[in-house]
């Protein structure tokens, strides 16, 4: 979600970022602000954008057509892939700006205690199930991945394995931001079950498997 020191945090408007480039000066700058969570998202989304990249040299050579049906399916659902992993980016954005909200709220009473420790534990849990979807999908791209890279064209297998590192990389950071999350918002790593571990450890699997092939 965001990087900085809660006891100093002033909560100021956050821009959307228009282009990549704003994406770095966003997520460099040294306050509050889009960090990490952002930047698993943005990495899922440019690992759907290389699976799209070697599905269409694959569907541009009339000399693959037996993977033609796979690659026009993989680029279909990558550039799904692509545009829900940069809308979450956007709302890792958001559950940062509720934090902060909350952050700001009084505690001077009782009940103003108990007000902002339930709107800071909203906030986390929005910030936890932002990155469990930016698992999900990122998860999805590195599958999309492996299989543009066992049937795409070979002059794009390096591609294609840049696909697959960086949507595990998105997927394993996007686990452990969640489990972050979760034990700060004091629902503890308990509240990460196995389905998430589960869709990590495929992730990571595919990974493996890209790798090896390159080293063989």
């Amino acid at each position: 979600m965001a990087a900085g020191d809660a006891a100093s945090v002033r909560l100021t408007a956050l821009p959307d970022p228009a282009t990549l480039g704003d994406w770095y000066d966003s997520i460099a700058r040294p306050i509050p602000a889009p960090a990490g969570g952002s930047a698993s998202a943005i990495a899922g989304a440019l690992a759907a954008a290389l699976v799209r990249l070697v599905a269409g040299l694959t569907l541009a050579r009339p000399q693959m057509a037996p993977a033609h049906a796979e690659a026009g399916a993989a680029a279909g659902r990558a550039l799904v892939l692509q545009e829900r992993l940069h809308a979450l980016a956007l709302d890792d954005k958001s559950a940062l700006e509720e934090f902060l909200t909350a952050l700001a709220l009084p505690r001077g009473t009782d009940a103003e205690r108990v007000r902002r420790t339930e709107a800071r534990s909203a906030a986390l849990h929005r910030a936890g199930m932002v990155q469990r979807s930016v698992l999900e999908f990122a998860v999805e791209a590195a599958e999309l991945g492996a299989a543009m890279f066992e049937h795409g064209p070979r002059t794009a297998a390096g591609d294609a394995a840049t696909a697959v590192f960086l949507a595990a990389a998105a997927a394993r950071s996007a686990y452990w931001a969640a489990r972050s999350d979760a034990d700060e918002g004091g629902a503890g790593a308990a509240s990460v079950t196995a389905d998430p571990k589960a869709k990590l450890e495929r992730a990571e699997s595919v990974e493996r498997a890209v790798r090896v092939r390159l080293e063989a």
